[in-house]
């Protein structure tokens, strides 16, 4: 590159780094001074009511605004200084969470950090508690959670609750959710039911403390927004606009088929699965009266294992409408009722013969509802992929809630 041009870049580059800075510093306000504790500077006038020239004052920073180990005086300063609240929580959590003793932490070696181990949750729990203490010591009113939120996600978590019932409600809720990080680390191997059937334990005894603090219809509000029951129906619910009568609604059928599911307790046997098919049924059949168009069959692909697994089947086959996806949903249903029914204790109580005569039963009149709904080409092709181990069941749910 000719020496002239290099000049004239050099020279842009120059230009636009001055312009930087100035824009950079035009676009902050000046940090208010600290103000100087001299009765002139005060009064803004000298002897005899001259005006006095302004003294001299500390620029504001860190040198100026600390004050050592009190980090009470620190907090006063930053308030005084004019910075926003937000602003001094953070350095106040900061300052604290520096303050709190990690020892028990730091000496475990780094396989036992984390959260499968009782004796690290313990300890991290016992931190975080310190340091919620010191800090809301520091800060009063201001530590709470209904002063720490942002109004939008205040709203869509608490709606329009007072402070008062905000902090209660952030009160109970940490708790229980510090008893279940407990019992996830305290759990058993192989003891899912155990867990699962306390963990619902807990729930229940969760909601009876908020029914303590909220009115029923600002139980159900806060349900509706921040319960598992309300994390499941959104999940569902990606894919569908709905109005907030139509959530309403489908939120109470959800709130319903959880309470009735007894997958919810851990248990997995035959008899259990068939309550929970039943309970699924209705749970479809209540949202279908919401949902009175194509949104419901949208809906079920998030709602119902067995029709989000029978759409990828009936995809392939253009003739098949989400109608008919959802009867085949039935069918197949009825016939895992069915089925498990007889391989229940019920069904082991038949004599060998009688039983045998069922289950033959149940699979002709399952094949012969198939048939009429898809045609025996289509049909033969479907129970084929259910022979080669890819028979629909329902699944336990898998998601959890705040």
């Amino acid at each position: 590159m000719k020496p002239f041009l290099i000049t004239l870049l050099l020279l842009s580059l120059a230009g636009n780094a001055v312009l930087a800075v100035f824009a950079y510093r035009q676009s902050f306000p000046a940090v208010p001074a600290v103000a100087s504790a001299t009765g002139a500077a005060a009064s803004g006038a000298g002897p005899g009511g001259v005006p006095a020239k302004p003294a001299a004052s500390a620029p504001v920073n860190w040198q100026t605004l600390q004050a050592g180990p009190n980090l009470h005086e620190l907090v006063s300063n930053l308030r005084n200084a004019g910075f926003p609240p937000a602003v001094i929580r953070a350095i106040a959590n900061q300052l604290a969470s520096d303050r709190i003793d990690r020892s028990a932490l730091d000496h475990m070696p780094f396989w036992k950090q984390n959260f499968n181990n009782p004796e690290y949750v313990a300890a991290q729990q016992q931190a975080a508690a310190k340091q919620r203490e010191l800090v809301a010591e520091l800060l009063g009113p201001d530590a709470r959670a209904s002063a720490t939120m942002e109004p939008a996600a205040r709203e869509r978590r608490f709606g329009v609750l007072s402070d008062e019932k905000v902090d209660q409600i952030d009160s109970i809720t940490r708790e229980f959710n510090d008893m279940r990080t407990k019992l996830y680390a305290d759990r058993k191997p192989g003891d899912t039911q155990g867990m699962m059937s306390t963990q619902t334990a807990m729930e229940e005894e969760m909601h009876k403390e908020l029914a303590t603090v909220l009115t029923p219809a600002e139980l159900e509000q806060y349900e509706m927004r921040s319960s598992q029951s309300a994390s499941r129906l959104t999940s569902n619910l990606k894919s569908v606009d709905v109005t907030e009568e139509e959530y309403t609604a489908l939120f109470r059928a959800q709130k319903a088929f959880d309470a009735a599911d007894p997958a919810r307790s851990g248990v997995m046997n035959a008899d259990a699965m068939a309550l929970r098919n039943t309970a699924q049924a209705a749970l479809n059949e209540q949202a279908r009266t919401v949902l009175t168009d194509d949104r419901f069959y949208d809906y079920l692909k998030g709602a119902d294992a067995n029709y989000a697994r029978a759409a990828q089947f009936t995809a392939n086959y253009p003739s098949i409408t989400p109608a008919m996806t959802y009867d085949l949903t039935q069918i197949e249903r009825d016939y895992q009722s069915a089925m498990m029914t007889l391989s229940s204790r019920t069904g082991a109580g038949l004599p060998p013969a009688e039983r045998m005569a069922q289950l033959t039963a149940a699979r002709k009149d399952y094949q012969d509802k198939l048939n009429t709904l898809l045609g025996a080409e289509t049909a033969t092709a479907y129970a084929q992929r259910n022979r080669a181990g890819n028979i629909i069941i329902s699944s336990a749910p898998g998601r959890t809630g705040p």
